[in-house]
């Protein structure tokens, strides 16, 4: 009875198939009964229903950064960073995560938790070795956290793509002055203003590297010229009370 209602099916069937095309992605056709009826939402494939959770997990996405960049331009650093990583969650391997997991970073080091933003940074610099700001900041939380060497090789690499840079060559210099090395950072400091003579903040460290000497003749003729450029009223003082003191 079955295999004659099956055949019978079959072929009364197959006209159907050829003029009505469409028909096939939109129905269900029960063999016991003959009928044909719509398919349900639960009748679609695993594939669809996945691409279905796809775009409305896409949307949320997207809702999720729109919000959490708006809360960043409020200064509401926990609402933002509640809302990147959901939208980390809802998708983990979107292409413009590592832009999100940036902000997570600078908003960690904005809370001054320097070591979380490190460990963060890190994982963003090892997916992306010449991502200039994720590695900058990364040196930034070394320097926060006295990790000179470390702060020195980011540093490095910075400066071998970017050799007349004034600000990484400031920056290498404080690291090389928590790791001991002063003459190697009035190097970086004298390059430095050779590439840029108005860098203000290179002459006052500088200054207080020469103080460190014992050169305070160096040292005065730096912190005139930093003067000179608007330098910090407080940072003036400071060095000024130095010199008055040696």
């Amino acid at each position: 009875m079955f295999r004659t209602l099956f055949i019978f099916l079959l072929f009364t069937l197959i006209p159907l198939w050829h003029q009505m095309p469409a028909l096939q992605a939109q129905t269900v056709i029960d063999l016991h009964t003959g009928r044909i009826s719509a398919k349900t939402k639960d009748d679609y494939d695993v594939k669809a229903r996945e691409q279905w959770q796809q775009e409305q997990d896409s949307l949320a996405y997207v809702d999720c950064l729109t919000r959490a960049f708006n809360y960043l331009h409020a200064d509401s650093l926990a609402l933002a960073q509640e809302h990147f990583e959901r939208a980390l969650a809802l998708r983990p391997d979107a292409p413009g995560n590592r832009v999100v997991q940036h902000n997570l970073a600078r908003i960690l080091m904005a809370r001054s938790q320097w070591k979380d933003a490190l460990q963060r940074l890190s994982r963003l610099v090892q997916k992306a070795p010449t991502w200039d700001e994720a590695r900058e900041d990364r040196a930034a939380c070394c320097l926060q956290l006295s990790l000179f060497e470390q702060a020195l090789e980011d540093y490095d690499n910075l400066l071998l793509r970017h050799p007349a840079d004034a600000h990484f060559l400031l920056l290498r210099a404080m690291a090389r002055c928590g790791a001991g090395k002063p003459y190697e950072a009035l190097d970086d400091l004298d390059e430095a203003l050779r590439n840029d003579a108005n860098h203000a903040d290179a002459y006052l460290l500088r200054a207080e590297i020469h103080l460190d000497l014992g050169q305070r003749g160096y040292a005065r003729r730096d912190v005139e010229k930093a003067a000179k450029l608007g330098a910090p009223q407080a940072d003036l003082a400071h060095l000024m009370q130095r010199l008055s003191d040696d």
